[in-house]
């Protein structure tokens, strides 16, 4: 009697992305439920049934990409504050609107920037949420994060502290008020196992001493992982020089803040001894290379964390200071610019950054265990890369091409949890991306009145 699955794919190159970076040539993936059930080079659809079978003959089998840095809601807010630095761009686009955006703009942002990562490969999206003034915004964005059938992590952050930077005063609040919010959340979504939900302190201007050892206390009591913005500009060094007299990150280890539950987002401005204390502590990095290049914030020093041992990942950040949410954009910025700034083309490689984007987030996620490689056990998360296109053909070499010379249209299929949520252009779901556009459209039109009022 031969063994049922609910999909096979068969005749992919598939690339495992495991340890020993093992290939398997015209192979096949068989999926049963949300679980990779078998891999291997055998053709199954000789000896087994599936409920749906893709032909991947010249396509490649890749890990589903993970985003480890977004905010979701500035997906309306694209080309806002253009050519300005980070402080002057906050204060023209992200702050203002984000005081503004209703619920049903959140869910629809939510829509825009998922199905956009969806159709770049994407399977892991971690939302770093920080319009904290009206708890039904996290509702919304949480609901339209599902409601695309990406895997999703919804970081509750806080601010209290800030108003000298421009913080809006609706943002902040006592984080020991946060962090019941963040029990709430946890607590209504806890039998979702496509969401997790965390914390973090948004910026270091806008976080006391305080505030982090508030968190600290509640996330380590609660298993709870944690993200935070850390040295993307010398702005974040300001405040905490002047009142604690210290380095930010000589401040969070001296609290105990640097653990292997964080996540550290951006990190341009990283010393030798900060990236020797992430490689001690085991703290990750979010590596953002296109809102560091779009707001003039600098390269951050990837090559020397990676030689360090310390784990990095890839973040697209906010379509504000990007302008997408294209993981393959952002792969190839990630290894361009060190290329550049070391002027040395080895560096690092097609291979590395690919890892960054598939193992490397998984890690950062505390999912390393779940998602990030292709294996016999794991959860079905992948795509199917399809190099015949004119931007990426010939195709000599997987990674590199995936790397170096692709696009959105090279996605053929992406698969999470199992199931298959982008096949061809189309989304699964009845999601339309027309009908979203125009949906999007009228709110948008809504948001720019509001604002000019």
């Amino acid at each position: 009697m031969s063994e049922k699955y609910d999909l096979i794919i068969r005749n992919a190159t598939i690339c495992t992305m495991d340890h020993d970076g093992r290939v398997i040539d015209r192979g096949s993936l068989a999926v049963r439920g949300d679980r990779i059930a078998r891999i291997g080079q055998e053709d199954l659809t000789g000896s087994c049934s599936a409920g749906q079978v893709i032909d991947a003959d010249g396509m490649i089998l890749f890990p589903g990409f993970i985003d480890t840095h977004i905010h979701i809601f500035q997906s309306f807010l694209k080309g806002l504050g253009a050519d300005h630095r980070l402080i002057e761009w906050l204060n023209l686009s992200a702050l203002p609107y984000g005081r503004i955006m209703t619920p049903r703009q959140h869910e629809l942002a939510a829509r825009l920037a998922c199905m956009e990562a969806l159709k770049s490969g994407c399977t892991t999206i971690c939302e770093f949420f920080y319009t904290n003034q009206d708890p039904e915004l996290a509702h919304a964005c949480i609901e339209g994060m599902l409601a695309t059938g990406i895997r999703s992590v919804f970081i509750r952050t806080f601010q209290d502290t800030g108003e000298e930077y421009g913080m809006p005063s609706e943002f902040i609040e006592p984080a020991d008020k946060a962090m019941r919010e963040v029990s709430s959340l946890r607590e209504r979504y806890r039998e979702n196992d496509m969401l997790s939900v965390w914390t973090g302190p948004d910026v270091t201007w806008s976080t006391t001493k305080e505030g982090y050892q508030t968190m600290l206390e509640y996330c380590l009591g609660e298993n709870v992982r944690y993200s935070m913005h850390l040295k993307e500009t010398e702005v974040d060094n300001e405040m905490c020089l002047k009142y604690y007299g210290r380095d930010i990150v000589d401040l969070l280890e001296e609290i105990g803040f640097l653990t292997d539950k964080m996540l550290a987002v951006h990190c341009v401005n990283l010393t030798e001894q900060d990236i020797r204390r992430f490689a001690e502590h085991e703290v990750s990095i979010s590596h953002n290379p296109a809102p560091n290049l779009y707001l003039g914030s600098g390269i951050p020093p990837i090559p020397e964390s990676l030689r360090a041992g310390v784990n990095v990942a890839l973040g697209t950040d906010g379509a504000a200071s990007n302008n997408s949410t294209d993981m393959l954009e952002t792969m190839k910025l990630a290894a361009l610019i060190q290329k550049g700034i070391h002027r040395d083309a080895s560096v690092i490689s097609a291979d590395q950054v690919i890892r960054m984007a598939t193992c490397g987030g998984a890690r950062a996620i505390g999912m390393e265990n779940q998602i990030g490689t292709l294996a016999t056990g794991k959860k079905a998360d992948m795509i199917l890369f399809d190099p015949r296109h004119l931007k990426s053909f010939p195709d000599h070499d997987a990674e590199a091409t995936m790397v170096y010379a692709s696009s959105e249209e090279n996605i053929d299929t992406t698969i999470v949890n199992g199931k298959i949520v982008y096949h061809k252009g189309s989304f699964a779901g009845g999601l339309s991306e027309a009908e979203l556009i125009r949906a999007c459209a009228t709110e948008v039109e809504k948001m720019r009145k509001q604002a000019d009022q």
